[in-house]
């Protein structure tokens, strides 16, 4: 019975129901306690089904949501009654041909599109990734004969995935060196960077819960990992989450400092550890856990900058190591996606309606021709007797039987109230849409070869009622292309706005920066890449050079560009060792510190603790302490270093609202200065962020190390303490400058807008700029024109902007319709 309704329950869903909803130990060269003996806990396996229907639940499935159409039931209905004498009017076969006809075209439509799921499913399933192999044992993963499905299981979900992972144990057994892979075999992987003869090619399907992953640069991530280490010294990768929250910046994870040293799979072999994990959750920015390194004893604790999430992929980095704790299933980015719905389009949902009506008059009709029917049929003298009562007087029927039996035979003579013809049109119409969208060559894109792929043909009717688009602008609306442009330090602005209509000045100005470069540092300056410099002005040299207040300031102000951030450096080419290129989380970061390079403030290299630089041809070495990364939150970023002379300096870069609010006293007339240059770059449609500094006290920086590294190592709310201890320190700024950044518009922005407008669709966009940026680019691409009353809504909390939208929808309400306002429920923009 149990098996029976396991099969019902996997025959009409598409997920697997997880039961194991509770907290996970992972057991590293560790043997498994007494307590899992018995029994090891079943964790999900790889792979992965996002298609709707199976071998078997393909046809019940996809008829049970046929037939959620009104008019569907309503033909079969018709159907049944012709296949009784008393009431049927000519061949039931006719009216079933017309009924299966459309069930069937919806069937192969939608057979179709779910093949190209399961297709996608294979692919990802069967992708190739390369695991800790040949002799290791994962003492977490069950018997692969525990795993593998019986009977009509196995038509449901094809390959379960148990078989041909690296190693299975007996529970409570030590590892041991012995061969047990199963079928299918691996190919040892012999075209490694480090020692590739430990290491085995499998598939995604076949990888469990305890596995040792090795990834590479460009490889997705295909399971949950925590990150054990990389080929940065720190321990430190860099992974691209687009496929998770639509993010096209980097992000920078983190291996636990217990395991920075493994960077060899003897060493991965030989390391024991127990890693505590929460139970699978939604949440793709929290995760708690711990790691209990077995020869020392220590504990460490682990968070969401330690984990590596299925699909997303690994960028600027060479390798990281990884052990698997959540598969399949249970990791966040299938939590999150949920079963694949059954979209109906408005129209669909419309005529469920329309139908109802027709039912409505449809019975009205039947129960009429009913009525009168057994009137007449009670009239044995009336005219109608002689064509009703002689051919019905041997069945010996009275009036009541002959008037029920009359609405149901009217229901089949007045069925094409409800036109079953109508449907089969639409499904043709839709299946022709979905053609001519996916051949229509205004929307192919030629640098990739692709053309647009309808997805859900059901839904083609509905891209003529789209009423509303909501998108967000970096990365959408602009090309997420970082150009450094301009910048002010100490109240003066420097750099000079070059369009891309005027190349010669461009190289003109290259040029006199280059000549400057050379006599102001007495050499020719290696690092400084000409050609691709944006920042152009060579006042800022005539100001280094003199011996005031401004020079330093703009020695101060590059120093935090080249120290401040987590880019990594690399030397593509070894023959040109000056060549530098950096990697980082955002265009951004690396704006800005390629810009500090050009000037003559160049990044070498991060080894370990070390932050190594060149500024004005003389090489510098800082003592990193400690780095309090950017959030959206925090919107800041500081590090604190040990320059070569002892100082302490605390360096911090963010949004200017955050960093205006931490400079210390007696710095209004530089403020004011600075809130006013930013203000012209906001105009101009740049991206704006703030510097400043603190020179921090010895004994101040260890009371505050201690409290951050208890803060670091918190197993109870560790965000939030962090972010107290960290807000403490980053107090008593002295404020620098700021800087101005362009990302432009991508290709087409403003036409495609423009004819949106036309359209009547409305736009959304969301931003996190400054407002004066933001308008600024909403005139950019045409969101916003010269005919639009512009209001500006400000407010701090929901009362505060409701009540500005309330007054906005009074003021122009009586000459904007769609800005009306009605009594205190509000109006389109009311919140």
């Amino acid at each position: 019975m149990s098996r029976a309704r396991s099969l019902l329950a996997r025959l009409f869903s598409r997920r697997r129901t997880n039961t194991h909803g509770h907290e996970r130990s992972i057991y590293v060269n560790t043997p498994l306690p007494a307590s899992h003996t018995d029994s090891l806990p079943h964790y999900a396996p790889n792979q992965i089904r996002t298609a709707k229907y199976t071998v078997l639940s393909f046809v019940p499935k996809n008829l049970l949501e046929q037939f959620r159409r009104a008019a569907n039931i309503y033909f079969l209905f018709l159907l049944i009654l012709q296949f009784i004498p008393a009431v049927t009017t000519g061949l039931p076969g006719l009216s079933a041909l017309a009924l299966f006809t459309i069930i069937a075209l919806t069937m192969i439509k939608d057979g179709y599109e779910d093949s190209k799921r399961s297709a996608s499913d294979r692919e990802a399933n069967r992708a190739r990734a390369v695991v800790l192999g040949q002799e290791w044992v994962n003492v977490n993963k069950a018997p692969a004969h525990a795993m593998r499905p019986r009977g009509l299981m196995r038509l449901v979900g094809s390959d379960s995935g148990a078989g041909g992972s690296v190693g299975s144990a007996v529970p409570g057994a030590a590892p041991q060196a012995v061969h047990t892979r199963t079928q299918p075999q691996f190919d040892v992987v012999r075209d490694m960077d480090i020692d590739g003869d430990s290491w085995a090619i499998t598939e995604w399907r076949h990888i469990h819960v305890g596995d040792i992953v090795l990834l590479r640069e460009g490889d997705s991530v295909p399971a949950d990992l925590v990150l054990l280490g990389s080929s940065d010294p720190d321990g430190t990768c860099f992974v691209e989450t687009k496929n998770l929250d639509g993010e096209t910046n980097l992000k920078s994870k983190h291996a636990p400092a217990a395991t920075l040293h493994m960077t060899c799979p003897q060493q991965l072999s030989a390391f024991r550890c127990i890693i505590d994990a929460e139970p699978p959750s939604t949440l793709l920015y929290s995760f708690k856990g711990s790691i209990q390194i077995i020869d020392s004893n220590d504990r460490d604790p682990l968070g969401v900058d330690n984990l590596l999430l299925r699909g997303s992929v690994l960028r600027n980095t060479q390798w990281v190591t990884g052990v698997v704790v959540f598969t399949g299933d249970e990791t966040k980015i299938m939590m999150n996606a949920g079963e694949t719905p059954s979209k109906r389009s408005r129209i669909e949902r419309m005529m469920n309606y329309q139908v109802m009506s027709q039912f409505a008059l449809l019975f009205a009709l039947c129960l009429l021709s009913a009525i009168l029917g057994g009137v007449y049929y009670s009239r044995a003298n009336s005219f109608q007797a002689l064509f009703i009562v002689p051919f019905e007087t041997s069945s010996g029927k009275s009036a009541p039987l002959y008037g029920f039996l009359t609405f149901w035979t009217a229901l089949i003579l007045y069925q094409t109230v409800v036109p079953i013809s109508l449907y089969v049109t639409i499904e043709v119409v839709k299946s022709f849409q979905a053609y001519f969208i996916n051949q229509d060559m205004d929307m192919y894109y030629a640098p990739a070869e692709r053309r647009c792929v309808p997805k859900s043909w059901n839904l083609s009717d509905d891209l003529g009622q789209v009423e509303y688009i909501f998108s967000d602008k970096t990365g959408t609306l602009t090309q997420n292309v970082m150009i450094f442009r301009q910048c002010t330090i100490r109240g003066r602005v420097y750099g000079e706005i070059v369009g891309d209509d005027e190349p010669d000045r461009a190289v003109e100005l290259r040029r006199a920066m280059d000549t400057r470069i050379e006599q102001t540092f007495g050499a020719p300056y290696l690092f400084r890449q000409s050609e691709t410099a944006t920042f152009l002005d060579t006042s800022v040299y005539d100001d280094l050079q003199t011996d005031n207040t401004q020079a330093r300031a703009i020695f101060e102000f590059f120093t935090v560009l080249a120290v401040c951030h987590t880019v990594i450096s690399s030397v593509p080419d070894p023959a040109h060792p000056h060549v530098l290129e950096y990697k980082a989380q955002s265009p951004d970061e690396a704006a800005l510190v390629s810009t500090a390079r050009d000037v003559g403030f160049a990044f070498l290299r991060r080894d370990k603790d070390r932050v190594y630089c060149n500024f004005r041809g003389q090489d510098h070495v800082f003592q990193l302490l400690a780095t309090l990364e950017f959030t959206s939150a925090r919107k800041r970023m500081s590090v604190i270093v040990r320059c070569e002379d002892g100082r302490l300096m605390l360096l911090s870069k963010g949004a200017d609202s955050v960093i205006m609010d931490r400079i210390r006293a007696n710095q209004e007339r530089l403020r004011q200065a600075t809130l006013g240059d930013l203000e012209l770059f906001a105009n101009h449609g740049l991206r704006t962020l703030c510097l400043g500094y603190r020179i921090l006290d010895e004994a101040e920086y260890t009371t505050w190390k201690r409290d951050y590294d208890h803060a670091m190592t918190s197993l109870g709310d560790r965000e939030s303490e962090v972010e107290e201890v960290s807000d403490r320190i980053e107090r008593e700024l002295q404020l620098i400058g700021g800087t101005a950044i362009e990302d432009k518009l991508q290709d087409g922005v403003p036409a495609t807008i423009a004819q949106l407008a036309l359209a009547g669709i409305k736009l959304w966009v969301l931003t996190g700029d400054k407002t004066e940026t933001a308008i600024n680019i909403g005139y950019s691409c045409n969101l916003l024109n010269n005919d639009m009353q512009l209001v500006v809504v400000t407010g701090g909390d929901h009362e505060g902007t409701r009540a500005q939208l309330e007054r906005a929808l009074r003021e122009f309400g009586d000459t904007h319709a769609d800005l009306s306002f009605a009594g205190g429920g509000g109006g389109a923009l009311a919140g």
